[in-house]
Order: structure tokens, then sequence, then C-alpha cells
């Protein structure tokens, strides 16, 4: 079923079944139940129109197999959509009673496994300040599985397109992640999926506050949907997981997974903040996925061991990439002297006297104007009812929002991810 996303004088629209949705006018207060008849233009989206006291509305549909949007019997209803992976959607929900705004991640459809697994992996990290808190599960009707967290502010992506970060406040985010992913490592728990998407700014950015990226629990690490035990690595062999640009060198081989993969893509992660880009970033052929990834495997292969990545960052980064570079799969890596690594070059590109200098632009600002750029809003009034017309209005109005949509979503979920998972038993290289 579709999620609606404008109609004309309504204080809320829901979702009761397939050929139903329940209206509340804000000039009645009663509720009235409408058909609905479904119609397809071809290369559009559905368009759904009823009509009502003789004046048409025209529904705008973004998300398909969202089969129940206010999750009926739960606590929480849905606001907007924040994005989506190849197995799940997220969403803005709001709390019924509290009307607090969270996150809701929801599976596309039932049985999955990915949510499933993934609320088991954040119970057993709930006692690590980097993680969010699990604040509720369930199912929807439809067996789909969701689970609810707090909302934060932006991705690394997003403050990386909006702002200038300087050499020290990469630096911090490192020792930040490494400090996060020490306490999940200890609990013999892998993340593989660390890119910038998965690492999340959790309040505010405020440029006068020193040091504020060192402040415990405001680098928040998210998305454990392929996140497995060290012992369960074994079953992903010959498996291609993660996203294309920030994956491990032995993920593109195929081999058995451990707790260096996850820190060689946090080092991907840094040179990424640091350069801009990678050197594998266009290196794709837009052909064969398997050719992709054997093409970026060697490239990263034949550089990881140069100057090429580390050049713009102190010594001692290159130090930390051989060390991780010489341990094995089930290796746990010297975390005391790696994070007395980062402390060291936090203090020879003087921190304290950069992080005034954090950003050049404050990122919530154009964070937050983009908020609600996938809800769709023209005046009814300027609307003509000519299916010709409409089909031809629909298309030029929804093509940005979608094209920015899809370059958005094949940012956050990487070229590449995974995909297809009903169970990370299933995978198939």
């Amino acid at each position: 079923m579709i999620k609606l996303l404008l109609a004309l004088r309504l204080e809320y629209l829901r979702i009761i079944s397939y050929n139903q949705i329940i209206i509340d006018f804000s000039q009645k207060k009663n509720k009235i139940i409408v058909d609905v008849k479904i119609y397809r233009f071809q290369n559009n989206p559905k368009l759904l129109y009823y009509m009502f006291n003789k004046n048409f509305v025209l529904i705008y549909s973004i998300i398909k197999n969202s089969s129940d949007m206010y999750l009926q019997a739960s606590q929480y209803q849905i606001v907007s959509m924040i994005g989506q992976g190849s197995a799940h959607e997220v969403f803005k929900a709001r709390h019924n009673l509290t009307q607090k705004v969270f996150a809701l991640k929801i599976e596309k459809f039932s049985q999955q496994g990915q949510i499933e697994g993934e609320i088991k992996i954040l119970k057993e990290l709930n006692d690590i300040e980097g993680i969010p808190r699990l604040v509720d599960q369930g199912k929807t009707p439809d067996n789909r599985r969701f689970l609810i967290m707090p909302q934060l502010n932006c991705s690394l992506r997003d403050l990386a397109k909006t702002s200038q970060l300087s050499l020290p406040c990469i630096l911090a985010i490192g020792l930040s992640v490494i400090k996060t992913l020490e306490q999940i490592h200890r609990k013999k728990i892998l993340h593989l999926d660390i890119k910038p998407d998965n690492i999340m700014i959790q309040q505010q950015v405020l440029k006068d506050l020193k040091g504020q990226i060192l402040t415990p629990g405001f680098i928040q690490l998210i998305d454990f949907g392929l996140s497995q035990f060290i012992g369960n690595s074994k079953f992903l062999q010959n498996v291609f997981v993660g996203s294309l640009n920030f994956a491990s060198r032995a993920s593109h081989r195929g081999e058995q997974l451990g707790y260096k993969d996850d820190m060689e893509s946090l080092f991907y992660v840094l040179v990424y903040l640091r350069n801009g880009k990678l050197p594998w970033s266009e290196k794709s052929s837009m052909k064969s996925k398997d050719l992709d990834i054997l093409q970026i495997g060697r490239i990263k292969t034949s550089l990881f061991n140069t100057m090429t990545l580390s050049k713009k960052f102190p010594i001692e980064f290159s130090k930390l990439m051989s060390h991780i570079d010489e341990l094995k799969y089930d290796e746990i890596p010297d975390y005391q002297s790696i994070k007395g690594l980062f402390i060291n070059m936090l203090q020879t590109t003087s921190l304290s006297s950069k992080m005034d200098q954090f950003l050049t632009q404050s990122p919530n600002q154009s964070f937050n104007q983009q908020g609600n750029s996938n809800i769709i809003q023209i005046p009814v009034d300027k609307l003509n009812f000519n299916n010709n017309s409409i089909e031809t209005q629909i298309k030029e109005d929804l093509t940005d929002v979608e094209v920015n949509k899809v370059q958005h979503l094949s940012d956050l979920i990487g070229k590449y991810a995974t995909v297809q998972i009903k169970s990370i038993l299933d995978i198939k290289y």
C-alpha cells in the first residue's frame, strides 16, 4: 500500500485497508471513510484520486509497500520519510502521548531478518554511549518488524557536504569512533558497514564549543543490520558485505571478516572526509557488480600500503594502517596504542586552537532546510485536472525530487551494499 503525502484541508489521513482511507477534515471534525481509486501512469508513481463534495484532491505517493503507515495498535505515528536501504525504510515517527519525535526503522517486507538481528545486537550494546539506545520495537499488522531509536541530527556525509572539516576535527571523529568500536569489539560483535552515512552527529553543532566532537556520545554509530558476532563471520566467506567504497579489502576478496575490517573501513571514512573523495570512487564500470567488486578491491590493495591514502595525515596515520594490515581476522586491534597515536596526532595539529574553526558553515540550517524535501505541495486550485496535463505536471514535479532522493539514497546505502538478504545465512556471492 502507498503512503499518502498530500491531501486538501486534511488534519490527518490514515490508511485502514487496501482500498479505503480515513480522513479528518479540519473544518469538519468527523471521520469519513472514502473509497480510493488507483490509477497508473507509465513511468510515474501511483496517483490516487478521490471525490468529496465535488472537489478532486491529488495525492502523491513516493513510498511503496507501506501497508500501515500509522502502525495500527502501536503508540507511534509516521510523520515523514528519512531514507531507505535495500531491505528497510526509515521514518520520522511521533509518540502519540508524549509527542516526542523518534526514528523508526521498518522492514520493507515481512520476515526479512535484518531488523530482528539488529534488535538483538542493539540489546547487547545498550550500555555503550556511542550507540543509539533501542527505545521500542514491534510488528505491524502485516508482520513487518520495526524498531524505534532516538532521532539524530545528521550524518558525516551530510556534514561533509555542507561544511569544511579541519584535520583536527577529522582526527577527533576518528578517535571517538575508535572508542566506540573498541567497546563493540570487546563484546565480540562486528559492525561490518562502517561508512559516513552510518556515523551520526547526535545534536546541533556549536561553532564556539571547543572539543564538542570528543564529548562522549556526540558521535553515534548506527545501522547494525549487517552486524554479526565474530563466531558467525565464517558464514560471510565468499560474500561481499558492506558498501563498495568503504568495505575492507578482505570483503572484496570474500575472506572471513573480523575486527580489523571495521577499522579499515573507518580509515577509508577518515580519508574520504580529508580529501572529499576516495581514489577509487569514480572507478566503477557501471556494467557489472562482480567486476566492480574485483576492480575496486584491486585498487584498494595496491594503494593501502602507499602514501596515497595517508599523505594528508600525520605520519602516525600510516603506522595505524600498517598495524591493522598485520592483524588476523580474529585479533583485536591494540586499541590503547591506537588511541594514544590519535591523541598524539590531535596534539600535533593543535586541536584546541583550531576547534573553533570546526565548521565554515553550520550544517543545521542547510540540513533542516532539506528535511521535508520528499513532501511535494502544490496548491489544488492551480492544478489542471485534464489527465494529460496532470501526468506532465507530475512528471516534472516529481523528477527533481526523485532524482535527489535517488542520489541521496545511493549515498546513504552505498552503491553495492549487500542486498536482498532474508537472513544473513542466505547471502550468496
